[in-house]
């Protein structure tokens, strides 16, 4: 049978027009065409109006390659308002470049590994995060909430994990120096530093009195610049278990971490807490930190 010779002129048309075709059966309204693929989890998270803060809160911890990465992923993502929800200089802290390794910590206690939908979360369930440190989950009347923080938006999917927006930023793997940074006591912080007590104030379970920087101002004579001067006073304002300002009775002694010292609680106007020295009121009550809470007072005690 002869061969039929394709004049070379349709031969180049129709390599021209493969290309063409070949796009035209790949279009995303093509029913039988590839279909696009999901975005990342950090893709997801930047296609999302109400994470516009979360994305420049990973973007400053460099953790955006991290969850573009193969996972698979489940992201607590709180939404714009829960930022907002904070004092605006702890956000402003949080994003400082030299807190770094706190934002990353916080951030990563927003993970947990795996792919974990909203209908595998369980009342009681306990999921460890990224981070470390383990995050509670409660669900009632159909309400799912993760660390104290209640999901209002489930499921959204992406090709290594799935992300659910929560009302919330979870506060829970900061540890009580870590709290004092982002507050801003960084004359509390300096003094716990130059004492050499950083550790023993990221461990244990303590309550922790923690003086403003206008409270270490206003210290007559000024406050002590050794380890020797400063630790006793340090010692004076810590207790060694957790006291929630609800927990706090009418003359109740908390024995400090400063042998043989006590602090004497007075609820008659507001909440003071007396040394041997001197007392204070406290301003603010209730900073939970991972390893136990803060009140602020407006006075150092002096032992």
């Amino acid at each position: 049978m002869p061969t039929t010779r394709v004049p070379r002129r349709f031969a180049l048309a129709l390599l021209l027009a493969l290309p063409a075709a070949l796009l035209a059966g790949c279009d995303d309204d093509d029913p039988n065409g590839v279909e696009p693929l999901e975005p990342t989890v950090a893709e997801a998270a930047a296609s999302t109006a109400q994470l516009s803060t979360l994305v420049t809160a990973l973007t400053a911890a460099g953790l955006v390659p991290t969850l573009n990465g193969t996972g698979p992923f489940t992201v607590f993502a709180p939404v714009n308002s829960a930022f907002e929800a904070l004092p605006a200089d702890v956000v402003a802290r949080l994003l400082d470049t030299g807190n770094r390794d706190i934002l990353t910590k916080l951030l990563t206690f927003h993970v947990v590994p795996g792919r974990i939908t909203a209908a595998q979360l369980q009342n009681g369930q306990v999921l460890t995060t990224v981070e470390g440190t383990t995050l509670p989950v409660t669900v009632a009347n159909g309400v799912v909430t993760v660390g104290g923080a209640r999901v209002t938006t489930a499921d959204v999917s992406a090709s290594n994990g799935v992300v659910h927006l929560i009302d919330g930023v979870l506060l829970g793997s900061l540890d009580i120096v870590d709290q004092a940074v982002v507050r801003g006591f960084s004359a509390l912080v300096s003094a716990v530093t130059t004492a050499g007590l950083t550790s023993a104030l990221r461990g244990g379970s303590l309550t922790v009195f923690a003086p403003t920087n206008a409270a270490f101002a206003a210290i007559p004579g000024g406050a002590p610049t050794t380890p020797a001067g400063l630790t006793p006073v340090l010692q004076l304002h810590v207790v060694g278990s957790r006291a929630l300002s609800t927990q706090l009775t009418e003359g109740q002694q908390l024995p400090t971490l400063l042998t043989g010292t006590s602090l004497t609680v007075s609820l008659t106007n507001g909440v003071r807490v007396t040394g041997p020295r001197n007392s204070a009121a406290v301003t603010a009550a209730d900073i939970v930190a991972k390893n136990g809470v803060i009140h602020v007072v407006d006075t150092v005690l002096l032992p």
